[in-house]
């Protein structure tokens, strides 16, 4: 029994092994989690636009007991109000990119979700570029940006005008490091 969870929920009520509460966050993700990369505008930063990977799952307050589950199988992020559904809905929400290297990509690499598939490649592929400094170089930072478009063009922001301010900040520099 998962008896490491008897001051959340009584154990007869989980899983009689802890595979199968693997299983079970598989499933709650694929139905209720996001691996989700935001692209941010943030003038401070080096090239003006941060890409920001974020991993939720959101539940309503009634079951809150499940995020305090993840929370633990995880032991990384929180548990916030939902925005915008404050009074009904929770997430739990991993947004330290260390975290999503080291506990929550390779979780979910060996328990493979089957619907969010496809965005969890991505999220992968983008977290570990992240944590490799690939964005560091416009052109890294570009290749990321556009891996992010792949996998969801429906943005705020559309893909051709970044790429445009990166190429007009990018000459921008250049012609001040060239200045006498």
């Amino acid at each position: 029994m998962l008896d490491e969870f008897k001051d959340l929920i009584d154990p007869k009520m989980l899983p009689r092994r802890r595979k199968y509460l693997h299983y079970y966050i598989v499933g709650l993700v694929d139905g209720e989690g996001c691996f989700s990369i935001s692209i941010k505008k943030q003038d401070d930063t080096k090239f003006g636009w941060v890409i920001d990977p974020v991993f939720h799952v959101t539940q309503s307050k009634d079951h809150a007991v499940v995020l305090e589950i993840l929370k633990r199988v995880f032991n990384c992020g929180r548990i916030i109000p939902k925005p915008g559904q404050e009074e009904s809905t929770l997430q739990y929400v991993v947004d330290a990119r260390r975290n999503l290297a080291e506990k929550i990509i390779p979780f979910f690499k060996k328990h493979r979700p089957i619907i969010k598939w496809r965005e969890f490649q991505y999220f992968t592929e983008i977290v570990e570029g992240l944590e490799k400094g690939e964005h560091r170089s416009l052109e890294g930072f570009k290749k990321l940006l556009e891996k992010a478009y792949e996998a969801s063009s429906d943005r705020k922001y559309k893909l051709s005008d970044i790429l445009s301010e990166l190429e007009r900040r990018a000459d921008a520099s250049e012609t001040i490091r060239r200045a006498p």
